[in-house]
């Protein structure tokens, strides 16, 4: 699609600044307009958008120059601005065609496909013959794939003007479409015969040589360009760009060398050299050139940041602190220092220097308090430490000068989310998928935020129109496939099975999706022939075989599942995975000694895999073998590194024989192995504060669990609450438990803990509350008597 190049082969004008005293408003106006004109004409548009910016202060009504603003921003690149004057006279001048071209040509490129056909109407309704408007409409035509209609429309732009480079550009582009290239470039050689110096139109004819193969003629019309405007760095680029994907790297080399010989004072064209170095010379070579440019030319400071970068790509870290100090003491408060501190800081938050990255954090917004670069890293740092309205205070203080940065919009979803607040999460990630509609991800997480707030139409109509752009896409395929499970519309998930099926016959992905369906139907057999299409696309796949083996055995089909499995470690002889899968079947039968062979074959395969000791102790378990089994969970713990499965199996055998201070040593152990595991940490303090809490101890575990306030997790939560309780900082513990109960309002445990916080700080009323909600679950927990017992007194 060509539009982009005719937008940008667009005539825009503009406007200006100066206040000549005039007599009278309308000469005022007339001089304001004249002058902004010619700023326009001369490529000073920021000051011609001040010219028209003063008529629109004499007269805000006046159509003309608010369009004449728009054409300005336009040229600065200012495009949002832009669309809302453009859009400001279409609302208030009917009969302003140029204006709904504009609009339209901007909704057109941001697909808004029908929207810009109503602009191209209303124009063509005023003048039918306009040629901008009908290369607008042929491009709407072009996107709703009406080939014959937007031929029909540039054919009546080229009549009215034969010579129009828009019309010329989008005629070719139709042709090409329509896999007759060799037209579009008759067409277009033709047209640069009439106007050799033009740009885009020898841009386009680059490309369709490039597309038909026709390497030599595409890296001639290249470097023509080049010719034309030699000093327009984008030129050189594209030349060295296209050298690079033909092989031709020390032709490209000489090119950009070339780019920096012609424009020895731009800076962005060493840049582009230096890139090229590091990618297919050396980063040595890229820092061999680097340091003179930068010697040369101390106040470059592109060139030191990208030296820094370098250093940094290279994990020379103290080499890239050292050249953004250089910056920091060279440019003082300057903009380019303000930069260094800001990457200087994340330099010491990815070298875990937190508090000297606060400390520079701190520097920049002393002198800049809305620096945008500042404010978000601090808002990470207190979203990494828990401290949500901070995280969205100053996530909020960037949007408010940057509305539309989609980075901190999906971490301000992600700090509402983590605060509780679906609501907002879900608005702030709306606001990301309208600015990047094909940012896949965070429309998918829009759908979870969607799915999360209990709306499962629109999460579907979401995924909707993900698939409606990209119908390919497997994730956006999944998802909808989940959803239509969960709501159990069994035909729709299994289209949508088959449409995955259909993308690639051969990949198992839609197969094993099927069977998925099916076997959430209850459709067993069915989900045993889908899981077996699975296979066979991917014979070593492990989650189909797990799930056939489910099936059969519902089924009460073991011997089948049995058949399949020896078939599957005959031509794998190293599957471990398919051999405890046999110990499963085995086990499922009680054939103990068949499944213990099992089992131990997948272990001596897989030896730091937890699975096999966790099931050859619950055989021993089920043979009434406890030290039998307490072997194998030792054992297994030892091999597999102390995996946390293991160790909590044997805490829970432990606990229930009343053997607290093995388990007291386990987790001791544990904490050692494991000491950034949140699991480990809060297993160790749960444990000291409930089984062996003297107030050593108890000051101990406090200060273990520290750490998982940081966290969402109810229990760890609890956990801290509790070794508040248990210290009598009644008040802390009320605080951090309300948090826990408003993750998990149906803990039994949770719901014992806050009621005992409430009995201690003697509100007998929400202390009954808790303890009988704890009570009413009627499930058995440590505590269970105390919570009956205290209930009875209130």
């Amino acid at each position: 699609m060509t539009t982009h190049k005719f937008l940008k082969n667009l005539g825009i004008v503009v406007l200006t600044t100066g206040l000549v005293a005039c007599n009278g408003a309308e000469d005022r106006k007339a001089k304001y307009m004249e002058e902004g004109k010619q700023l326009f004409q001369a490529g000073d548009y920021e000051k011609a958008q001040l010219a028209f910016k003063n008529v629109l202060q004499i007269d805000p009504k006046d159509a003309e120059s608010r369009f004449q603003m728009a054409e300005a921003l336009s040229k600065q690149g200012k495009i949002e601005a832009a669309f809302k004057e453009y859009s400001s006279v279409v609302a208030g001048n009917e009969n302003h065609v140029m204006a709904r071209v504009r609009v339209g040509q901007l909704l057109l490129l941001n697909r808004m496909v029908d929207d810009a056909e109503k602009m191209a109407g209303e124009a063509l309704a005023k003048e039918p013959n306009n040629v901008e408007a009908l290369v607008l409409l042929a491009g709407v035509q072009s996107a709703k794939n009406n080939n014959d209609g937007a031929i029909a429309s540039v054919e009546r732009a080229l009549k009215q003007s034969p010579d129009d480079v828009p019309a010329t550009l989008m005629m070719a582009s139709i042709q090409t479409r329509l896999d007759k290239a060799d037209q579009a470039i008759a067409m277009l050689k033709e047209a640069i015969a009439k106007k050799a110096d033009n740009v885009p139109l020898r841009s386009m004819l680059a490309g369709l040589y490039a597309k038909t193969k026709n390497a030599a003629e595409a890296e001639n019309t290249l470097a023509e360009i080049v010719k034309i405007e030699p000093q327009q760095l984008q030129h050189y680029r594209s030349l060295a760009l296209f050298q690079v994907s033909t092989q031709q790297v020390d032709k490209a080399e000489a090119t950009l060398r070339d780019a920096v010989a012609k424009m020895p004072d731009n800076d962005t064209a060493k840049t582009y050299l230096i890139d090229f170095l590091l990618e297919k010379r050396s980063p040595e070579v890229a820092i061999a050139e680097l340091l003179p440019m930068i010697e040369q030319k101390p106040d470059a400071y592109e060139l030191k940041f990208k030296l820094a970068n370098i250093h940094l790509a290279k994990k020379e870290f103290d080499k890239t602190e050292a050249t953004l100090k250089e910056i920091v003491d060279r440019d003082k408060l300057g903009p380019s220092a303000i930069t260094a501190r800001n990457k200087l800081a994340a330099l010491y938050a990815l070298t875990k220097r937190g508090d000297e990255a606060k400390g520079l954090i701190k520097e920049v917004l002393e002198n800049n308090p809305r620096d945008a670069e500042a404010l978000t890293m601090r808002g990470q740092f207190a979203l990494a430490e828990n401290r949500i309205p901070d995280a969205i205070a100053d996530f909020r203080a960037v949007l408010v000068d940057q509305p539309n940065n989609t980075g901190v919009l999906k971490m301000l979803s992600a700090a509402h989310l983590r605060n509780n607040e679906d609501e907002l999460a879900r608005e702030n990630m709306e606001k990301v998928v309208s600015l990047t509609p094909a940012d896949e991800t965070a429309q998918l997480d829009l759908v979870g935020l969607m799915l999360k707030g209990n709306k499962p139409d629109q999460a579907k109509q979401q995924l909707e129109t993900l698939l409606k752009a990209n119908p390919k896409s497997l994730k956006g395929l999944e998802a909808l496939f989940k959803l239509e499970v969960t709501q159990k519309h069994w035909d729709k998930a299994q289209a949508a099975a088959k449409q995955v099926q259909e993308l690639n016959d051969k990949d198992a992905t839609g197969f094993y999706m099927s069977g998925l369906a099916y076997q959430a139907e209850n459709k067993l057999a069915e989900s045993v022939d889908a899981f077996q299409k699975a296979l066979e696309r991917k014979p070593d796949a492990v989650e189909p075989l797990t799930e056939m083996v489910k099936s059969y055995l519902v089924l009460k089909q073991s011997d089948k599942a049995l058949a399949k499995l020896q078939q599957v470690v005959k031509q794998q002889p190293d599957h471990f995975v398919a051999y405890n899968l046999i110990g499963g079947a085995y086990l499922n039968e009680q054939k103990f000694a068949e499944a213990k062979t099992a089992y131990q074959k997948a272990q001596s395969i897989k030896p730091d895999w937890y699975s096999p000791y966790r099931n050859l102790a619950l055989i021993e378990l089920a043979q009434k073998n406890k030290a039998g089994a307490i072997d194998i969970y030792k054992k297994g713990i030892e091999k597999t590194g102390g995996a946390m499965e293991l160790v909590d199996d044997l805490a829970r055998l432990y606990h229930r024989e009343g053997q607290n201070q093995e388990v007291l040593a386990l987790y001791e152990t544990s904490y050692k192995q494991h000491p950034d595991s949140a699991v480990a940490v809060n297993n160790l303090a749960s444990y000291l504060s409930d089984f062996a809490a003297t107030p050593e101890n108890l000051e101990r575990a406090a200060k273990l669990a520290e750490p998982l306030l940081k966290t969402n997790n109810p229990n760890m939560l609890d956990t801290v609450a509790w070794i508040a309780y248990k210290q009598g900082n009644f008040d802390k513990a009320k605080e951090i438990m309300a948090k826990s109960i408003e993750r998990d309002a149906q803990s039994p445990i949770a719901n014992y803990h806050m009621g005992m916080i409430y009995y201690k700080m003697n509100d007998p009323v929400k202390a009954r509350e808790h303890l009988q909600k704890a009570v009413d679950k009627k499930v058995e927990f440590d505590g269970l008597a105390e919570a009956k017992e205290v209930l009875g007194k209130l």
